[in-house]
């Protein structure tokens, strides 16, 4: 059974108008069987439309099965205090039935932010399939020590997950320490850039920021592509997984 896997940082409502119908279409045009999204929002402002950024972009897309969860609260907008509600987190969309989802926040490292990953278990023909979409703290230290301690929570669980998300780990080195002996990691079948800087941003040349790991007992990754677009400032990752 091979599962075609897309993960890319949606940016929020960044720039939406200029960047949602291409959102859509792009993700249509991919068909991916599940999409990891991080920074998927939600807008009390727009809770008459849809309950969160996923339910929209869905709403057109229509995968038979979606969640999302809340990680970090906003109290900014551009840069400008904000009265509303606002928060963002994770979103999962799947063409399979999702059993469990939940998401664990992990303790703050250098930076007093909420970080973490969303924990989803979808339904398929060969069995449950354990994800973990991520979204690790910006800096290497925290990055590094979020990918130990999710991993650290995958055994103590007993589960042998597809990770996928924006792991915010600049150095492969670290990422290959941590997780290189028991997963498959996407950069390792192909290098590739992820992480195009703009006008918001804080890094200022091109990184590799996202990843694709498998549980080597439970998957094989055949290939991997980073398709440079302008639908996020993350380019999306797909990867190829197959079932053991």
């Amino acid at each position: 059974m091979e599962l075609k896997i897309l993960t890319t940082n949606i940016w929020r409502y960044y720039e939406w108008k200029k960047r949602k119908e291409k959102v859509i279409e792009f993700l249509k045009k991919q068909n991916a069987d599940i999409v990891f999204l991080q920074e998927v929002a939600y807008d009390e402002r727009l809770k008459n439309k849809w309950q969160n950024q996923i339910e929209e972009i869905n709403e057109q897309i229509k995968y038979p099965s979606s969640s999302f969860g809340k990680l970090m609260e906003m109290e900014e907008w551009h840069k400008k205090p904000i009265n509303w509600i606002m928060y963002y987190g994770f979103g999962i969309l799947s063409k399979y039935p999702i059993k469990i989802s939940e998401v664990i926040i992990l303790p703050p490292v250098e930076k007093n932010k909420k970080f973490g990953f969303m924990h989803v278990v979808i339904e398929t023909t060969n069995g449950d399939v354990d994800l973990i979409n991520v979204h690790f703290e910006n800096t290497d230290k925290g990055s590094k020590e979020h990918l130990k301690q999710t991993l650290e929570w995958c055994k103590r669980n007993r589960i042998k997950p597809i990770i996928a998300g924006d792991f915010n780990m600049k150095i492969i080195e670290d990422l290959k320490e941590v997780a290189e002996e028991s997963y498959q990691i996407s950069y390792l079948v192909k290098p590739y850039k992820s992480f195009m800087p703009t006008n918001f941003s804080h890094n200022k040349i091109p990184l590799t920021l996202d990843y694709v790991m498998v549980n080597k007992n439970k998957f094989k990754m055949k290939d991997v592509e980073c398709i440079e677009n302008d639908i996020s400032d993350h380019n999306p990752l797909i990867a190829k997984v197959n079932l053991i």
